[in-house]
């Protein structure tokens, strides 16, 4: 950006459209009924729009935002309104990049007002016909800006057209959407041909222009992390190695180590999973280094190493071209809306699924890659350390939100009662609960649980996680290790209890050591010399 041009004097002449109410009075929203649409702006060129202001109080994803250039055929964006402005998932939420922003006192809720911004160029030379569709059913309430300059169409030569196009998947059709990523089982191949029909297409179109980046939104319903997919480009047809190759998804997003709670002016999350409990939209805007194609381009990014994950996906593109170019048609209204939980389970009904194309994976690979996985599971996971161990339980346990502890133990008891965001921690593996991406990377997070002893006894308690823990049985501290082991034993923290009869719970404090906690195992010992062989129930029992 050029701080010069404020001070240089322009040939254009500043105009407005907006939705102010001509009897004078202070009705500024435009109503949109559902299943109606209204022509916000038709401005006669040679032209660009400088700045594109709205706010609303809802139908982030029903609304659907409409611009038409030089009378076109086809309308060159056509994006739901909260994903066109970087809000994925119905979602609203303050950020600030060059292209975008958002500002709202609502942020991370669902469908609450916002104030939505667009400081693209958009150049247009004899009309421009921008429209809000309300597909939804709802009433809605629309107040906007739309400023532009009228210009001489001379200073409008070599200046493209602006498009954003919408796509999704949802889910993603991944071919081992439970594997977790980084394992040695998914590290297959993705190469060639492979790769040019599976990746998740962020943009396919024809002509001459050049792609200015996308925000892409992730629905994490595995848990894990959702990256590990690298970026692949191709510039004017196929070829191997495509023009540009990342290496994964975070690095094409300009972050690194997952992704983090900041917005920048060209890149970052405008929406953080660890702030939704699950919900990312990150963005990258190409400014200085927009890629350029003559005949056509495919931009597509891997979900997960080789595409095994199978969580839901959306995107907008965002590129310049020569001539006005279609967009796709985006998925119905009813298949448009956020993945939601249902008694803490991410679930996808039928009404919504929209999964895009399916993988195309050789049969034996898969074949392999599955026999690979239950070994590796069984080898790490699944089997008890002895018989005199339960198994490590990982179902169940309640997840709190970031806590401002830099030292674990220091970090007080805190109640499941207590209102600390709690969550829960979704399955990966048998016996293996995953933290990591789950709730930052410094300062403490709380697991809770509660387990049922039907005979008093005594048993070993251990606890594995790679950093720091602090333990609690029933509020009274248990047990405690500091510092950070990676890999940590599953037995690194022990504690020895005498239960009685009934219900107990288990709160344990752990240190996020930098990101580098990945998960924690749990589970009871039988003590030498205690003979549980005539008991129904040997351990205490998840509740």
């Amino acid at each position: 950006m050029n701080l010069l041009n404020l001070a240089r004097f322009g040939k254009g002449v500043t105009k407005r459209v907006s939705s102010w109410d001509v009897s004078g009075r202070n009705g500024d929203s435009w109503p949109i009924p559902g299943g109606t649409g209204r022509v916000l702006a038709d401005i006669k060129g040679p032209g660009v729009i400088t700045h594109i202001w709205m706010t609303q109080g809802g139908n982030y994803r029903d609304c659907m935002l409409k611009i038409t250039w030089d009378d076109a055929p086809t309308p060159s964006v056509y994006c739901p309104l909260g994903d066109f402005f970087g809000l994925g998932h119905n979602i609203v939420n303050t950020y600030q990049s060059l292209l975008f922003s958002a500002s709202t006192n609502s942020n991370n809720k669902f469908n609450e007002g916002c104030a939505l911004n667009s400081y693209a160029p958009m150049p247009f030379r004899k009309r421009a016909v921008i429209e809000l569709l309300n597909d939804g059913t709802n009433h809605h309430g629309q107040y906007f800006y739309i400023d532009y300059e009228e210009m001489d169409e001379r200073e409008l030569s070599g200046l493209g057209y602006f498009h954003a196009e919408f796509r999704r998947a949802c889910p993603f059709q991944g071919w081992g959407p439970d594997i977790i990523v980084n394992q040695p089982p998914v590290n297959i191949p993705n190469l060639g041909r492979e790769a040019w029909d599976n990746n998740y297409v962020i943009l396919e179109t024809k002509g001459r222009g050049h792609y200015i980046g996308c925000n892409l939104s992730v629905t994490n319903i595995q848990g894990s992390w959702w990256g590990e997919g690298d970026d692949m480009i191709w510039v004017d047809g196929y070829k191997w190695p495509p023009d540009l190759h990342g290496t994964g998804s975070e690095d094409y997003l300009n972050q690194a180590w997952c992704m983090q709670p900041c917005g920048f002016l060209r890149n970052g999350s405008s929406i953080f999973e660890t702030d939704t409990a699950g919900y990312q939209t990150s963005y990258v805007h190409h400014l200085e280094n927009p890629v350029r194609f003559t005949r056509e381009i495919k931009v597509t990014i891997e979900h997960g190493h080789a595409n095994h994950l199978g969580n839901e996906m959306a995107s907008v593109a965002y590129w310049y071209a020569e001539q006005p170019a279609p967009v796709i048609d985006p998925p119905p209204v009813e298949k448009r809306g956020p993945v939601q939980k249902i008694d803490n389970q991410w679930v996808i009904p039928e009404s919504l699924r929209w999964p895009g194309h399916a993988m195309k994976l050789d049969a034996e690979v898969l074949k392999n890659v599955r026999r690979e996985w239950e070994t590796y599971c069984e080898a790490h996971y699944k089997r008890r350390i002895s018989d005199r161990h339960s198994d490590f339980m990982s179902a169940g346990w309640k997840v709190s939100a970031l806590q401002p502890v830099m030292n674990v133990a220091e970090a007080p008891y805190r109640a499941m009662s207590e209102e600390l965001g709690w969550g829960m921690l979704p399955p990966h593996v048998d016996h293996f609960a995953q933290i990591h991406h789950m709730r930052g990377p410094d300062g403490i997070v709380y697991l809770a649980r509660k387990v049922r002893v039907s005979q008093a006894g005594d048993w070993i308690l251990h606890i594995g996680h790679d950093g720091g823990a602090r333990v609690f049985v029933d509020g009274r501290q248990v047990g405690c290790t500091v510092g950070t082991i990676n890999p940590a034993p599953h037995t690194r923290t022990q504690a020895r209890l005498a239960l009685a009869a009934g219900e107990h719970e288990i709160v344990v404090a752990l240190d996020r050591a930098g990101g580098r906690g990945w998960g924690i195992f749990a589970s009871f010992e039988i003590p030498e010399g205690c003979d549980y062989s005539g008991r129904a129930a040997k351990f205490p029992e998840p509740v």
